[in-house]
């Protein structure tokens, strides 16, 4: 669950807000708007990587944001590229315990990933390679999960593949998905609610 209240998001001066609404446990919500109009910043706000500018916000559990254009690095399985979002919380040496390795399985299990797991990353679609950056979101026990543009530049299957997953997700683990996006007629489809944001003048 997150909760808006009041609040104003920027840099040195606020781009969007004040804004109040809420996302339950299990919805995926579009959030949508012209360039400039403070989607990204409200994410980066929301995983507290940036400060509010004013309001506040509360959000229940574990927040990880998956950014845009994350690099495939050749080299990597996709099971290896799941398991990093554990490994970065611990050494980038040592071994995962039982319990990291069991969640990294569920992970790859839920998403349908199996198949693909000792892929090469640079072997795999675009869309596939979103499915297991959502995966190393889990393998993280996420309770509010929040992406970037995932479908920037993805064809109209892979696309429509990612926002059914995102839905499926929140609903199958009750996680709370927010998710930015300029593909408003599918995104809309695939979605419980959404939020629009708009150009402060």
């Amino acid at each position: 669950m997150i909760q808006l209240i009041n609040l104003l998001v920027g840099y040195k001066k606020p781009v969007a807000g004040p804004l109040d609404f809420e996302i339950s446990d299990g919805e995926c919500v579009m959030l949508f708007g012209p360039n400039g109009s403070g989607k990204s910043t409200l994410l980066k706000t929301l995983a507290g990587i940036l400060p509010p500018l004013g309001g506040r916000f509360t959000a229940g559990g574990e927040v990880v944001l998956i950014p845009t254009h994350i690099p495939k690095v050749k080299g990597f399985t996709v099971r290896e590229f799941i398991r990093t979002g554990l490994l970065a919380r611990s050494n980038l040496f040592a071994k995962l315990d039982a319990e990291a390795e069991t969640r990294v399985e569920r992970a790859v299990e839920t998403l349908d990933l199996a198949p693909l797991a000792e892929a090469d990353l640079t072997q795999i679609s675009d869309g596939e390679f979103q499915k297991a950056c959502l995966a190393t979101a889990l393998t993280r026990k996420a309770d509010v999960i929040l992406l970037d543009e995932p479908t920037a530049f993805l064809d109209v299957d892979n696309r429509v593949m990612v926002l059914k997953t995102l839905q499926q997700i929140a609903r199958s683990t009750g996680t709370s998905v927010l998710f930015s996006t300029h593909d408003i007629y599918d995104g809309e489809k695939y979605s419980d609610s959404s939020l629009k944001l708009s150009l402060k003048h």
